[in-house]
């Protein structure tokens, strides 16, 4: 969850902000980012479908197991059709009009990016077994460490490739590289441990704090709002990293219960 704050508010924001300070206005792509955000609306759903049968930390009750799993599975499909939409029925829509020729070939790319996925891999081992000596020492919460801090270091490439395509005027791949990542989360990595889990006999489900769901969807529906004209400017890009940093503070005082 903490990377489509990341990605929604502080990635976007950043991006239409530094933008619209080179550039008075910048147009968008409306149907891209409407289906994007309303899958994003969709995956805040499947978040509280399975809040009224059991606290968040009750993760062994077999009705949010049950509920949890079978939304997965819509969750999961839904992903399926976004990218059949994107890549099939309209790729037209989707396509860069950009000459910019690609400078690594698509089997080095795919190999790099196998390598890299890999080393991610094993790093991410020592990040999570670290995070509660870091947390203890630093005498922060767990959960702003894991919903705050790691995602703005794991997502500053991201960051950098986003606000930079923006001030190039290429808004359109700037929201693909934030928005486009929420989803991706939202849809298929959040459903897809759900699933694993099942698989693996590991009980996961899709039951958060109530406190952090709710603070999810308003974050979704001010990002809608942002984006509702179709249009961009700085003044919205402020308002989303505003709606960060306010966030920030909320999840610093937190207090979630461990289990």
């Amino acid at each position: 969850m903490g990377s489509i704050f990341s990605n929604l508010l502080l990635v976007q924001g950043c991006s239409f902000f530094f933008g619209g300070l080179k550039f008075k206005e910048q147009r968008f792509n409306s149907i891209a980012a409407t289906a994007n955000s309303s899958l994003l609306m969709l995956s805040s759903l499947g978040l509280i479908l399975p809040t009224p049968y059991a606290s968040y930390n009750d993760i062994s009750n077999e009705e949010v197991l049950v509920v949890s799993r079978i939304t997965a599975i819509f969750m999961l499909m839904m992903y399926l059709q976004l990218l059949l939409f994107q890549l099939v029925t309209h790729k037209d829509i989707f396509d860069d009009d950009s000459d910019d020729k690609p400078t690594l070939s698509f089997r080095c790319s795919m190999v790099c990016i196998s390598l890299l996925t890999l080393l991610v891999a094993v790093f991410s081992e020592y990040l999570v077994d670290s995070i509660a000596g870091f947390a203890d020492g630093c005498n922060l919460s767990r959960t702003f460490v894991g919903i705050i801090i790691l995602p703005i270091i794991g997502n500053c490439v991201e960051h950098i490739s986003a606000v930079s395509m923006a001030m190039r005027n290429k808004i359109d791949l700037a929201m693909g590289i934030a928005i486009g990542s929420c989803t991706q989360i939202g849809l298929f990595v959040v459903p897809m441990t759900v699933l694993i889990g099942w698989a693996c006999g590991k009980d996961m489900t899709l039951n958060y704090p109530h406190y952090e769901i709710g603070v999810y969807f308003l974050a979704i529906l001010i990002s809608i709002a942002s984006t509702g004209s179709g249009t961009t400017n700085w003044l919205a890009g402020s308002l989303l990293v505003t709606t960060y940093l306010m966030l920030a503070v909320g999840f610093f005082y937190e207090k979630v219960e461990d289990f």
